[in-house]
């Protein structure tokens, strides 16, 4: 079941987030760290209600975040032009360890799809790591386009755009 998080979620939402971290090191990239993100994000990700949590027996198993806020950075990347006023982006995603390999990611990006068409937006826009092979196969596979690399100030490593247009019923 995927709902809504509510600041009750937050201790398992952190716990999921170290253990990001944890696996991006061993992974030998730095995408998210310990001051990204942090309580104080996913607080005000709650409150504007746009953190969803992946719950299975009230167990956290996912999270992620749609809104439509992006870094400055976006305006160079070679999104669809028709949909630059209809789109959301896809933030702070992240599955607990012991449930990777379960398909809840899918599950997860299938929700967002979703959730676009009922509000009627037409396109999904993320960003990963270029180091972070996991979430690029996971886009790939679901049908994301790579539309470019960009570089955010603090970060050795580029990052890669991703778009998906949604077909509308």
């Amino acid at each position: 079941m995927i709902t809504h998080a509510t600041n009750n979620d937050l201790k398992q939402i952190l716990n999921i987030t170290k253990q990001a971290i944890n696996l991006m090191k061993n992974l030998n990239f730095h995408q998210w760290d310990e001051t990204y993100p942090n309580e104080k994000i996913f607080k005000q990700d709650i409150l504007n209600k746009n953190l969803y949590v992946y719950k299975e027996n009230d167990e956290i198993l996912g999270f992620i975040c749609i809104n439509k806020e992006f870094d400055e950075e976006y305006k160079n990347i070679k999104f669809n032009k028709n949909h630059d006023d209809n789109f959301l982006i896809l933030h702070r995603f992240a599955i607990k360890e012991q449930a990777r390999g379960k398909n809840i990611s899918i599950k997860i990006l299938n929700f967002c799809e979703e959730f676009a068409k009922n509000n009627n937006i037409f396109s999904l826009r993320s960003d990963t790591s270029c180091k972070n092979f996991i979430m690029q196969k996971l886009f790939l596979k679901l049908n994301y386009k790579f539309c470019g690399k960009f570089n955010i100030n603090g970060y050795i490593d580029d990052f890669y755009a991703y778009e998906k247009i949604l077909n509308q019923k």
